[in-house]
């Protein structure tokens, strides 16, 4: 059983390094959806974090746009904001705009939003007296949200992808995808 893991093992490291020659002396372009980094964002959704042991803030249902012209990803996301005076919580909804940058991370072969910023957020009945520390707690949750969850990541069971992980050229929104470049 362990030689069979360890021939395995071998044989996984020899086809990423092939791979990689490969792709060394090539070019190789490959498309990532809004539709494929929505979906992903989805899976790990929905997220609660509580700040200011006032306010719990959940995060669900994403929505992507890819704008080529700004080579910034926007994202949407609903969100419910419970307020916890006292004994009592009053959950409110809203939704809130974000956009970022992209970043590649070849340690974890994954795509990461960058400098994400507060584009637009509302949320229904909240009071006035809470949004500046509301806005706050937003850009530090969603801060947080995606330095540790990426947008996409390469599958490690793709050799192509595999390979990318060792040899990323470029990365760039061009009509509303992910535009990925493999190579020297």
């Amino acid at each position: 059983m362990k030689k069979a893991l360890i021939a395995i093992a071998f044989v996984l490291v020899v086809a990423i390094i092939g791979g990689a020659f490969y792709l060394a002396k090539r070019e190789y372009v490959f498309r990532v959806s809004e539709a494929q980094i929505q979906e992903n964002l989805a899976a790990k959704l929905p997220v609660s974090k509580t700040f200011f042991f006032i306010f719990q803030l959940t995060f669900d249902h994403p929505r992507v746009t890819l704008v080529g012209e700004s080579g910034r990803v926007h994202a949407g996301l609903d969100v419910v904001l419970n307020i916890v005076l006292g004994n009592e919580s009053k959950p409110l909804g809203g939704t809130l705009d974000v956009s970022g940058g992209v970043l590649y991370s070849p340690e974890r072969g994954a795509f990461f939003l960058t400098d994400p910023l507060v584009e637009r957020f509302a949320i229904d009945g909240m009071p006035e007296k809470y949004r500046e520390k509301v806005n706050a707690a937003l850009t530090k949750a969603i801060a947080a949200f995606f330095a540790e969850q990426p947008i996409y990541a390469l599958r490690a069971t793709d050799t192509r992808q595999a390979a990318a992980r060792l040899v990323l050229k470029s990365v760039a929104v061009e009509n509303r995808e992910l535009v990925v470049t493999l190579g020297r």
